[in-house]
Protein backbone atom coordinates (compact mmCIF):
# COMPACT_ATOMS: atom_id res chain seq x y z
CA UNK A 1 0.00 0.00 0.00
CA UNK A 2 1.53 3.13 -0.67
CA UNK A 3 2.44 6.04 2.00
CA UNK A 4 -0.18 8.46 1.58
CA UNK A 5 1.13 10.50 4.88
CA UNK A 6 3.25 13.24 2.13
CA UNK A 7 1.59 14.42 -1.13
CA UNK A 8 2.48 12.18 -4.39
CA UNK A 9 1.48 13.84 -7.99
CA UNK A 10 -0.31 11.97 -10.23
CA UNK A 11 3.04 12.42 -12.28
CA UNK A 12 4.42 10.61 -9.48
CA UNK A 13 1.99 7.69 -9.21
CA UNK A 14 1.92 7.18 -13.15
CA UNK A 15 5.61 6.68 -13.06
CA UNK A 16 6.13 4.37 -9.70
CA UNK A 17 3.35 2.15 -11.71
CA UNK A 18 4.83 2.20 -14.97
CA UNK A 19 1.75 3.82 -16.36
CA UNK A 20 2.72 5.15 -19.79
CA UNK A 21 -0.67 4.72 -22.14
CA UNK A 22 -4.28 5.93 -21.70
CA UNK A 23 -5.01 2.22 -21.35
CA UNK A 24 -3.01 1.46 -18.91
CA UNK A 25 -4.76 4.25 -16.31
CA UNK A 26 -6.76 1.54 -14.55
CA UNK A 27 -8.68 3.95 -11.43
CA UNK A 28 -9.43 1.06 -9.06
CA UNK A 29 -5.64 -0.37 -8.93
CA UNK A 30 -4.36 3.17 -8.38
CA UNK A 31 -6.71 4.20 -5.89
CA UNK A 32 -5.87 0.72 -3.83
CA UNK A 33 -1.97 1.72 -4.61
CA UNK A 34 -2.92 4.65 -2.33
CA UNK A 35 -4.94 2.77 0.43
CA UNK A 36 -8.18 3.74 -1.20
CA UNK A 37 -11.18 1.27 -2.52
CA UNK A 38 -13.64 2.06 -4.95
CA UNK A 39 -17.10 0.72 -4.80
CA UNK A 40 -20.23 1.76 -7.11
CA UNK A 41 -23.49 1.91 -5.94
CA UNK A 42 -26.70 4.16 -6.15
CA UNK A 43 -25.85 7.65 -4.53
CA UNK A 44 -28.80 10.22 -3.73
CA UNK A 45 -27.41 13.89 -3.31
CA UNK A 46 -23.92 13.49 -4.84
CA UNK A 47 -21.95 12.08 -7.70
CA UNK A 48 -19.20 10.88 -5.05
CA UNK A 49 -18.43 10.50 -1.87
CA UNK A 50 -15.40 10.06 0.30
CA UNK A 51 -14.86 8.19 4.19
CA UNK A 52 -11.14 7.84 5.02
CA UNK A 53 -10.25 6.17 8.25
CA UNK A 54 -6.80 5.97 9.30
CA UNK A 55 -4.48 4.37 6.46
CA UNK A 56 -7.95 3.48 4.60
CA UNK A 57 -10.33 5.23 2.66
CA UNK A 58 -13.82 4.19 0.77
CA UNK A 59 -14.30 6.13 -2.04
CA UNK A 60 -18.26 5.28 -3.04
CA UNK A 61 -19.26 6.65 -6.91
CA UNK A 62 -22.75 6.44 -8.49
CA UNK A 63 -23.29 3.73 -10.15
CA UNK A 64 -25.86 5.19 -12.43
CA UNK A 65 -23.36 7.60 -13.60
CA UNK A 66 -21.43 7.14 -17.32
CA UNK A 67 -18.23 5.62 -17.08
CA UNK A 68 -16.35 8.85 -17.74
CA UNK A 69 -18.23 10.30 -15.30
CA UNK A 70 -17.55 7.22 -12.73
CA UNK A 71 -13.97 7.48 -13.69
CA UNK A 72 -13.50 11.24 -13.00
CA UNK A 73 -15.64 11.56 -9.80
CA UNK A 74 -13.26 8.69 -8.62
CA UNK A 75 -10.03 10.55 -9.35
CA UNK A 76 -11.50 13.49 -7.43
CA UNK A 77 -12.34 11.58 -4.34
CA UNK A 78 -8.87 9.97 -4.72
CA UNK A 79 -7.48 13.52 -4.92
CA UNK A 80 -9.55 14.98 -1.52
CA UNK A 81 -7.37 11.97 0.13
CA UNK A 82 -4.37 12.50 -0.95
CA UNK A 83 -4.55 16.26 -0.64
CA UNK A 84 -7.05 16.72 1.79
CA UNK A 85 -6.41 13.42 4.08
CA UNK A 86 -7.53 14.36 7.99
CA UNK A 87 -10.13 16.79 7.22
CA UNK A 88 -13.93 16.06 7.09
CA UNK A 89 -15.20 13.21 4.81
CA UNK A 90 -16.31 14.72 1.08
CA UNK A 91 -19.56 14.30 -0.65
CA UNK A 92 -19.08 16.23 -3.86
CA UNK A 93 -22.31 17.00 -6.02
CA UNK A 94 -22.34 16.91 -10.11
CA UNK A 95 -21.82 20.32 -9.89
CA UNK A 96 -18.40 20.20 -8.47
CA UNK A 97 -17.11 18.83 -11.12
CA UNK A 98 -18.13 21.27 -13.64
CA UNK A 99 -18.11 24.55 -12.13
CA UNK A 100 -15.15 24.38 -9.62
CA UNK A 101 -12.50 24.94 -11.94
CA UNK A 102 -11.14 28.51 -10.94
CA UNK A 103 -11.27 29.47 -7.52
CA UNK A 104 -8.40 27.97 -5.07
CA UNK A 105 -10.66 25.32 -2.47
CA UNK A 106 -10.68 21.54 -2.39
CA UNK A 107 -12.91 21.20 -4.80
CA UNK A 108 -10.86 22.86 -7.88
CA UNK A 109 -7.88 21.24 -6.21
CA UNK A 110 -9.34 17.68 -6.69
CA UNK A 111 -10.82 18.43 -10.34
CA UNK A 112 -6.95 19.17 -11.09
CA UNK A 113 -5.64 16.00 -9.73
CA UNK A 114 -8.23 13.94 -11.32
CA UNK A 115 -7.58 16.07 -14.64
CA UNK A 116 -3.43 15.53 -13.94
CA UNK A 117 -4.08 11.75 -13.66
CA UNK A 118 -6.46 10.70 -15.95
CA UNK A 119 -5.44 13.43 -18.43
CA UNK A 120 -1.72 13.63 -17.89
CA UNK A 121 0.17 16.50 -19.95
CA UNK A 122 2.81 13.58 -21.28
CA UNK A 123 0.38 11.29 -22.65
CA UNK A 124 -2.06 14.45 -23.59
CA UNK A 125 -0.04 16.51 -25.56
CA UNK A 126 1.05 13.66 -28.57
CA UNK A 127 -2.51 13.33 -29.21
CA UNK A 128 -4.29 16.76 -29.17
CA UNK A 129 -1.11 18.29 -31.27
CA UNK A 130 -2.00 20.32 -34.05
CA UNK A 131 -6.11 19.52 -33.86
CA UNK A 132 -8.41 21.73 -33.89
CA UNK A 133 -10.04 23.29 -30.91
CA UNK A 134 -13.97 22.01 -31.25
CA UNK A 135 -15.84 19.42 -29.07
CA UNK A 136 -15.23 17.18 -31.75
CA UNK A 137 -11.63 16.79 -30.86
CA UNK A 138 -12.67 16.89 -27.58
CA UNK A 139 -15.35 13.82 -27.86
CA UNK A 140 -12.29 12.11 -29.25
CA UNK A 141 -9.90 12.69 -27.10
CA UNK A 142 -12.77 12.19 -24.08
CA UNK A 143 -12.72 8.96 -25.67
CA UNK A 144 -9.44 7.71 -25.76
CA UNK A 145 -8.72 8.70 -22.45
CA UNK A 146 -12.42 8.04 -20.88
CA UNK A 147 -12.91 11.35 -19.63
CA UNK A 148 -15.43 13.56 -18.91
CA UNK A 149 -16.18 16.63 -21.52
CA UNK A 150 -15.29 19.32 -19.31
CA UNK A 151 -11.88 18.09 -17.86
CA UNK A 152 -10.47 17.08 -21.38
CA UNK A 153 -12.14 21.03 -22.87
CA UNK A 154 -9.94 22.76 -20.10
CA UNK A 155 -6.86 20.02 -21.47
CA UNK A 156 -6.94 20.83 -25.11
CA UNK A 157 -6.92 24.51 -24.21
CA UNK A 158 -4.12 24.25 -21.95
CA UNK A 159 -1.97 21.89 -24.13
CA UNK A 160 -3.29 22.07 -27.61
CA UNK A 161 -1.45 23.46 -30.43
CA UNK A 162 -3.46 26.60 -30.90
CA UNK A 163 -4.59 30.04 -29.16
CA UNK A 164 -7.79 29.14 -27.19
CA UNK A 165 -9.99 29.43 -24.12
CA UNK A 166 -12.55 27.61 -22.17
CA UNK A 167 -15.73 29.50 -20.54
CA UNK A 168 -18.51 27.96 -18.47
CA UNK A 169 -21.37 29.81 -18.25
CA UNK A 170 -24.30 28.56 -15.50
CA UNK A 171 -27.19 30.35 -15.11
CA UNK A 172 -26.77 32.84 -18.02
CA UNK A 173 -23.51 34.18 -16.15
CA UNK A 174 -20.06 33.07 -16.54
CA UNK A 175 -19.08 30.80 -13.69
CA UNK A 176 -15.29 30.54 -15.10
CA UNK A 177 -12.77 30.40 -17.88
CA UNK A 178 -9.53 29.32 -18.50
CA UNK A 179 -7.24 30.46 -21.15
CA UNK A 180 -4.35 29.01 -22.43
CA UNK A 181 -0.98 29.82 -22.23
CA UNK A 182 -0.33 32.14 -25.50
CA UNK A 183 -3.18 34.42 -24.83
CA UNK A 184 -2.81 37.86 -23.34
CA UNK A 185 -3.43 38.45 -19.87
CA UNK A 186 -5.53 40.84 -20.09
CA UNK A 187 -7.92 38.74 -22.18
CA UNK A 188 -11.37 38.32 -19.77
CA UNK A 189 -14.79 37.26 -21.00
CA UNK A 190 -18.33 39.16 -20.49
CA UNK A 191 -19.71 38.41 -17.89
CA UNK A 192 -22.80 37.18 -19.92
CA UNK A 193 -22.59 36.33 -23.79
CA UNK A 194 -23.72 38.41 -26.54
CA UNK A 195 -26.76 37.69 -28.22
CA UNK A 196 -25.15 36.77 -31.34
CA UNK A 197 -23.45 33.57 -30.07
CA UNK A 198 -24.50 30.21 -29.56
CA UNK A 199 -24.12 30.61 -26.18
CA UNK A 200 -26.50 32.96 -25.69
CA UNK A 201 -29.18 30.23 -27.71
CA UNK A 202 -28.13 27.09 -25.69
CA UNK A 203 -28.80 28.83 -22.45
CA UNK A 204 -32.39 29.34 -23.04
CA UNK A 205 -32.67 26.65 -24.82
CA UNK A 206 -33.26 27.79 -28.31
CA UNK A 207 -29.88 25.79 -29.90
CA UNK A 208 -29.50 22.75 -30.33
CA UNK A 209 -26.10 21.19 -32.31
CA UNK A 210 -24.91 23.88 -34.57
CA UNK A 211 -21.38 23.36 -34.21
CA UNK A 212 -18.23 25.43 -34.40
CA UNK A 213 -19.40 28.93 -36.19
CA UNK A 214 -17.36 31.84 -36.31
CA UNK A 215 -18.70 35.10 -34.13
CA UNK A 216 -17.44 38.60 -33.70
CA UNK A 217 -15.26 38.67 -30.86
CA UNK A 218 -17.47 41.53 -29.18
CA UNK A 219 -19.66 39.21 -28.57
CA UNK A 220 -17.39 37.61 -26.11
CA UNK A 221 -14.72 40.18 -25.37
CA UNK A 222 -14.99 43.60 -24.43
CA UNK A 223 -11.46 45.58 -25.64
CA UNK A 224 -10.89 47.90 -28.37
CA UNK A 225 -11.54 46.70 -32.32
CA UNK A 226 -13.30 43.98 -31.10
CA UNK A 227 -15.78 44.67 -33.54
CA UNK A 228 -13.51 44.47 -35.97
CA UNK A 229 -12.91 40.62 -35.13
CA UNK A 230 -13.95 37.44 -35.25
CA UNK A 231 -12.84 33.74 -32.83
CA UNK A 232 -14.75 30.61 -33.33
CA UNK A 233 -16.72 29.32 -30.86
CA UNK A 234 -18.12 25.80 -30.16
CA UNK A 235 -20.93 25.80 -27.22
CA UNK A 236 -22.43 23.04 -25.51
CA UNK A 237 -24.80 22.08 -23.06
CA UNK A 238 -23.47 19.94 -20.33
CA UNK A 239 -26.47 20.65 -17.79
CA UNK A 240 -29.71 21.98 -18.01
CA UNK A 241 -28.44 25.58 -17.27
CA UNK A 242 -24.99 25.05 -17.85
CA UNK A 243 -22.90 25.55 -21.32
CA UNK A 244 -19.53 25.26 -22.13
CA UNK A 245 -17.62 27.08 -24.54
CA UNK A 246 -14.49 26.44 -26.57
CA UNK A 247 -13.15 29.88 -28.32
CA UNK A 248 -10.22 29.56 -30.52
CA UNK A 249 -8.74 32.10 -32.29
CA UNK A 250 -7.37 30.85 -36.10
CA UNK A 251 -6.52 34.18 -36.94
CA UNK A 252 -3.97 35.51 -34.21
CA UNK A 253 -3.33 38.80 -35.48
CA UNK A 254 -5.84 40.00 -33.25
CA UNK A 255 -4.12 38.18 -29.93
CA UNK A 256 -0.76 40.31 -31.48
CA UNK A 257 -2.49 44.18 -31.37
CA UNK A 258 -3.84 43.34 -27.96
CA UNK A 259 -0.47 41.96 -26.74
CA UNK A 260 1.11 45.82 -28.39
CA UNK A 261 -1.49 47.54 -26.52
CA UNK A 262 -1.19 45.94 -23.35
CA UNK A 263 2.44 46.69 -23.71
CA UNK A 264 2.09 50.26 -24.53
CA UNK A 265 -0.11 50.68 -21.33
Amino acid sequence: MKDTSQYVTPIKLLEELGIFDPREILLEAIAEHCGATIIYEPLEGCEARIIGFHERAIITVDNRASRPRQRFSGAHELGHWLRDRGKVAFACTEKAFFTEWSQDNPEQRANRFAADLLLPEFMFCLRAAQREVTFSTVQDLANQFETSLTATAIRLVEHGSFPAMVVCNDMGKRRWFIRGPSLPASLWPRDTPGSGTVAYDLLRGQAWNKGPLDVYADQWFQYPNAKRHGVREDSVRIAPHTVLTLLWWKDERPLIELDELDERE
